[in-house]
């Protein structure tokens, strides 16, 4: 029998793919309450099965879990699907948070999310439609790219299903591979896709048609989903009207923050990718929204005249816009709309590949890699199908440098070497997002730092800790726009917690944040590697900003802030005090030979 929590179904599919077995666990409340869901309730979850032996556990082992889990709000308003690992990359807790409708499905369907172990003995997927779950056979999917395996799923179960696969990059283990639904949104950061990889599982399918969970109090949540529905779109109204694609113009020409050609400028004035141009030339529908979205953001473009004509796409978010597009020296929107496009096709967390392969180009630029050690893909700021070939030879990992480049920017540099590390954008194996630090308009000097998922813009810190982490646990897509204030309403309402702000502020988020340094230093992570990328330290070349970079006295005072802030001594290392508070006591021993 399930538990009883307002807001949650009680329960967890537990999925055995070595054993091929599956059953039910029902779910503690005590670890919904201090830890909410999605990503807090899956880094909790890992580090508890783990425990001191994390930095042993490989990431691609079948010993590893991947877990997938919906937030209390799923069911109520727009919400995300989080993916939470132990990352390849960092060898931290990651979680990557997906939009569309699955996690809104699984509970649907019964469960609070998905605890996948092991390893199947060949590819395979799993149906959940209601309670009657499978695991089946995948080896006509496998090799396929994303929008083919869409079909595939359609055709055998219906469009009424919502989906999670992956393409040939999460297949060959590319450590940066994203789990991707219908075709284009991804829960990438951190590279779950490959961890689905390694265990062989291609895809998840989802339909539910039960209710949703029982709340804490049914008239109040009515009164604010009926009070978001009439208030959330004029607040958000651009983010209907253009979602966030004025950033592409924006980010760079007002903020000089913006990765352009490897980040060598974070500044531009190229007036042709304004927002207004895409809404005129290219976007089929205005917009259209995931279940229970208050501010629908989704827009669905084509290209109508040239080489490109007749590609169909989702225009370009800023991330997209910004790391296949001005990162690639792409400033024409066709062009764009092909480039950012091929990165879902094969499966990219398409902010790492952008990072990769503009940096591969800068370093063909710099005579330290030549078209040879590429393929034959000779790289040109501007040329989409140069840098299109490039993220085909690493999804399919063909070739020496192709296949490094696979592993990510930290492995690659360190076996390139030749000072390719001056202008990797990665921190703590995680390549950045398109938010630059040198300007002071966008992120801070410690916002990737010492955050706990390193380079994801997703996950950056601030003096008062990672306030991000509420939301991706609560499970709400940011774009809804609802204010802490109301974010602790909702909480309440579905789930009768009594979280306060002042609980969220000055416990929950340390100890989610604690928790999350816990695995970070037993991955063999320092103080040391709390810093930005080399690049971020020259000044910006061009711009309203010029001359403006990150200060490392500035730099290594608020993380000294930071740290004090946390609990944790100078060496970024929790206190024997702080871990207790937190009940995390268990770790002292460990972490104990790290401290100053």
């Amino acid at each position: 029998m399930a538990t009883k929590i307002p807001g949650y179904k009680g329960q967890l599919l537990e999925i055995d793919l070595t054993a091929k077995s599956v059953k039910t666990v029902d779910l503690d409340p005590k670890l919904a309450r201090d830890y909410l869901g999605g990503r807090a309730m899956g880094g909790k979850m890992l580090i508890d099965a783990y425990g001191t032996n994390w930095g042993k556990i490989d990431a691609f082992s079948p010993d590893a879990l991947l877990l997938v889990l919906a937030g209390p709000y799923v069911g109520f308003i727009g919400c995300k699907t989080n993916f939470v690992i132990k990352s390849p990359q960092s060898q931290g807790i990651t979680a990557g948070q997906g939009s569309g409708d699955f996690s809104h499905e699984l509970r649907f369907c019964g469960y609070d999310g998905i605890v996948f172990k092991g390893k199947a003995s060949s590819p395979v997927y799993v149906t959940i439609f209601d309670d009657k779950v499978e695991i089946r056979d995948a080896s006509k999917m496998w090799g396929k790219e994303i929008k083919e395996t869409h079909q595939m799923i359609v055709d055998e179960h219906g469009d009424r299903t919502s989906q999670y696969y992956i393409g040939p990059a999460g297949e060959n283990l590319v450590r940066y591979a994203a789990a991707m639904t219908e075709w284009y949104r991804a829960a990438a950061r951190g590279g779950p896709g490959a961890v689905m990889g390694s265990k062989n599982l291609k895809a998840i399918v989802a339909r539910g048609t039960g209710p949703a969970p029982d709340v804490f109090d049914q008239k109040k949540l009515l009164d604010l989903m009926a009070l978001a529905r009439k208030n959330q779109p004029l607040v958000r109204r651009s983010s209907i009207e253009f979602g966030t694609t004025p950033g592409v113009f924006r980010t760079g020409n007002v903020n000089s923050s913006e990765p352009v050609r490897n980040w060598q400028t974070e500044w531009h004035d190229r007036q042709e990718v304004r927002a207004e141009n895409f809404a005129a030339n290219q976007w089929v529908r205005r917009y259209w929204a995931d279940y229970g979205c208050v501010v629908p953001c989704s827009k669905l473009g084509r290209v109508k005249y040239g080489k490109r004509a007749g590609t169909i796409c989702e225009l370009p978010d800023y991330e997209a816009g910004a790391l296949e597009g001005t990162n690639f020296g792409i400033f024409d929107i066709d062009e764009m709309a092909v480039s950012t496009g091929r990165p879902d096709e094969l499966g990219f967390d398409l902010i790492s590949v952008g990072n990769v392969c503009s940096f591969a180009c800068e370093a063909q630029e710099k005579g330290i890699l030549t078209a040879a050690d590429l393929g034959g893909v000779q790289l040109k700021w501007g040329d989409t199908d140069g840098f299109m070939k490039l993220m085909d030879l690493i999804a399919h990992r063909q070739g020496e440098i192709p296949t490094l480049l696979g592993e990510g920017l930290l492995a690659a540099t360190r076996k390139i070497g030749k000072g390719s590390e001056a202008f990797a954008m990665q921190t703590k194996g995680i390549e950045w997002g398109a938010h630059g630090t040198r300007s002071g308009r966008d992120a801070s000097e410690i916002s990737y730092s010492v955050a706990s998922q390193g380079g994801d813009h997703t996950s950056t810190a601030s003096p008062a800790g990672e306030a991000g982490m509420f939301g991706d646990s609560v499970g709400q897509c940011g774009g809804q726009g609802l204010n802490r204030d109301q974010q602790i309403e909702w909480l309440q309402a579905i789930t009768g917690f009594g979280v306060t702000t002042d609980e969220l502020t000055k416990v929950m988020l340390p100890r989610w944040a604690t928790m999350n340094r816990i695995a970070l230093l037993l991955a063999g992570w320092t103080y040391k590697d709390d810093v930005n990328p080399p690049r971020t330290y020259e000044p910006l070349p061009e711009g309203p900003f010029k001359g403006k970079r990150v200060d490392k006295a500035i730099e290594s005072q608020k993380k000294q802030d930071y740290y004090t802030f946390m609990g944790w001594d100078k060496q970024g290392v929790p206190t024997a005090a702080t871990l207790q508070a937190h009940g995390f006591g268990g770790f002292d021993g460990a972490l104990a030979p790290l401290r100053a």
